[in-house]
């Protein structure tokens, strides 16, 4: 090829490539594409770090070798659910635990002894409410014995001390009221037997005489003598026995009493209560049915 021939194949190359950039300009491109708009990042060597100018890469690499990154979490994949479709389109159930034998057992054992524990513990239970209720009853009925008895210790402390003050006044010749006499008749003094009963208040009867033992129940007499109780222990005192009289003269009722009494002891009052209820009367149509009246023994050394 001449060179007259490559310089035309040049010239028509570049007419072509003119018109046809030109076309574009004109058809093709209306606006130049913009660039996207962004920063710059510094990709650097490590996780860390502090400073606002590029260090040395000797310092840089000092660094990377001294400080470890923390680890970076891996986000784990969501377990998808299983959909109401799925598991309502399920054709096929789990296969049931088949337990053996001696599996069962030991449960039914197990089970049983869990059971029996439990009753245990009840039973427990129930039997410590049952002592502590019992407890709280003794000790009830103790506190209430101790004030009866209090209480009757008091009583026979105040009927002691007023026997003994009528005793002392009635020997000393001193009462314990305001009047200047005592009696039913007129005039001054105490009247009754020289040998009567101090204690009494019964004007007419048997005074405790030489033997000590005497009578007193108002309009009435002895068939007799009157009974001795026959005692065999060395004690000595007064026991005053208070006795109901049936119109026939016989002694329905007999108790002793504090009054006019100085001993209390149990052994000479059942003896001169079982001498008492031996006594007999004078019959009385006229007198009330049952008159109350005292028989008085003195028990001495023997």
């Amino acid at each position: 090829m001449s060179k007259k021939d490559e310089r035309y194949g040049f010239i028509g190359s570049a007419i072509i490539h003119s018109l046809l950039l030109l076309l574009l300009v004109l058809f093709g491109l209306k606006t130049l594409p913009q660039e996207e708009e962004g920063i710059l990042v510094n990709f650097g060597d490590t996780l860390v770090g502090e400073g606002l100018e590029e260090p040395k890469e000797s310092q840089a690499e000092e660094k990377t070798q001294t400080v470890t990154p923390p680890p970076v979490s891996v986000p784990q994949p969501a377990v998808k659910a299983p959909s109401e479709s799925t598991t309502a389109t399920q054709d096929y159930d789990e296969a049931p635990i088949i337990k053996s034998e001696a599996q069962k057992k030991k449960e039914k054992e197990d089970k049983e002894k869990k059971e029996e524990l439990k009753k245990e513990q009840v039973e427990k239970e129930r039997i410590k409410q049952e002592e502590l209720a019992k407890q709280r009853a003794e000790e009830q009925v103790r506190l209430q014995k101790e004030a009866e008895e209090k209480r009757k210790q008091d009583e026979l402390s105040r009927q002691k001390a007023e026997v003994q003050s009528n005793v002392k006044n009635a020997f000393s010749g001193k009462g314990t009221g305001s009047s200047s006499s005592e009696g039913d008749t007129k005039g001054d003094g105490n009247q009754g037997y020289v040998t009567g009963d101090p204690n009494s208040k019964n004007r007419v009867g048997s005074g405790l005489g030489n033997s000590g033992n005497g009578f007193s129940l108002t309009g009435r007499s002895l068939n007799g003598s009157l009974p001795k109780p026959t005692y065999s222990i060395q004690e000595e005192g007064v026991v005053v026995i208070e006795i109901i009289v049936d119109k026939d003269g016989n002694v329905t009722s007999a108790v002793p009493i504090l009054r006019g009494s100085t001993t209390q002891n149990k052994y000479l009052q059942d003896k001169a209560v079982e001498a008492a209820k031996k006594a007999k009367f004078n019959i009385d149509k006229n007198a009330a049915a049952y008159q109350k009246g005292t028989i008085t023994y003195k028990f001495e050394l023997n």
